[in-house]
């Protein structure tokens, strides 16, 4: 059933919540190290003081890290939704990947297959995002506990796979922030409600709104007047 006849139910609020939970953490834990980077971001140990932000950095990394877990106790059917979408990767995915870059630049290529519940570029996000958190957390958990169980030669590895794993998945967030925000802004709306417009949902998930469709949870005729057919 569509929500206010426009809008198709995507995403559970408490996954919802997890997600705001993971991105902040991890915008949290990016600017808080920013200072080990660079002395051009030294001024942030001199405006709130070096125990302040490195007490800040082990905060928020406790959330980064208990997010997925409380989320596969309050959000178990989103997560594994997502789960299960991840590891079905398949050609439709491909193809969609191989026509996606010329969507960014404006174009409209044929040929792209109907995608499900997630594309093949938010599957591929995702399956990285999910990597970067299990490298951030076992090289963080190495560097911040590891002092008299490891020798520090050791634990210096540790501090460029943390830094260049810190690194990719900002770069990857920076991609996904400007695609929900320039590119499809109508796809922000699933992480404010948990719901997306039919027109959103039915060019950009196709398959999916389909698969509602013919389980009857979303009748042809709504569908078509949400669409304005």
């Amino acid at each position: 059933m569509l929500v206010n006849d426009k809008y198709v139910p995507r995403h559970k609020m408490n996954f919802v919540l997890c997600h705001w939970l993971n991105g902040i953490s991890f915008l949290m834990l990016f600017i808080t190290a920013l200072p080990l980077f660079t002395d051009q971001f030294q001024f942030l140990y001199t405006m709130f003081g070096t125990a302040t932000l490195q007490n800040a950095h082990r905060f928020f990394a406790v959330v980064f890290i208990v997010t997925p877990i409380i989320g596969l106790l309050i959000a178990r059917e989103g997560y594994a939704k997502m789960f299960n979408e991840v590891f079905s990767f398949g050609m439709d995915d491909i193809k969609f990947l191989i026509r996606f870059p010329m969507e960014l630049l404006g174009m409209h290529p044929e040929g792209v297959p109907k995608q499900g519940f997630y594309n093949g570029g938010e599957k591929m996000n995702i399956a990285l995002q999910m990597g970067i958190w299990c490298v951030m957390v076992a090289s963080g958990l190495i560097l911040w506990m590891g002092s008299g169980y490891l020798d520090n030669s050791v634990r210096a590895w540790f501090i460029p796979i943390h830094s260049i794993a810190a690194a990719i998945g900002f770069a990857a967030a920076l991609a996904h922030i400007y695609l929900a925000v320039v590119m499809y802004p109508p796809s922000l709306h699933g992480m404010k409600d948990g719901t997306i417009t039919a027109k959103y949902a039915k060019s950009h998930h196709g398959k999916w709104v389909d698969e509602l469709v013919d389980d009857g949870e979303i009748s042809q005729g709504e569908l078509k007047k949400a669409l304005g057919k």
